[in-house]
């Protein structure tokens, strides 16, 4: 697994850059270097998306009979599963934090 995927919610854990300068309809972007929340949601699903598809690739090969070893199935089925569950887990968050500051009252 490669440093800073899915699955090892690192990409959940990273800080963002504070917002110092913008007003009205002024765009918000990242430090240099810094990927912006929207490249690191954007990142997180494909890695999702490739996770299941892997997944599904190596279902498909072991139905059809092109490989046998069902362990390495097992593990691309676990890994999508642990993306995925990663990922609505983040989304949960996202939500209860909407919800919150649409109970502030200003």
């Amino acid at each position: 697994m490669s440093q800073g995927s899915i699955g090892d919610a690192s990409s959940i854990s990273r800080t963002a850059a504070p917002v110092t300068g913008v007003s009205g309809t002024d765009k918000v972007s990242p430090s240099a270097g810094q990927p912006s929340f929207r490249e690191i949601l954007g990142q997180s699903l494909k890695e999702v998306s490739s996770r299941q598809q892997e997944a599904d690739s190596a279902i498909e090969a072991l139905v059809t009979g092109q490989s046998d070893n069902i362990a390495e199935v097992m593990t691309a089925v676990e890994k999508a599963d642990l993306a995925f569950r990663t990922l609505m887990q983040f989304r949960n968050k996202l939500v209860a934090a909407y919800e919150e500051i649409n109970r502030l009252r200003i």
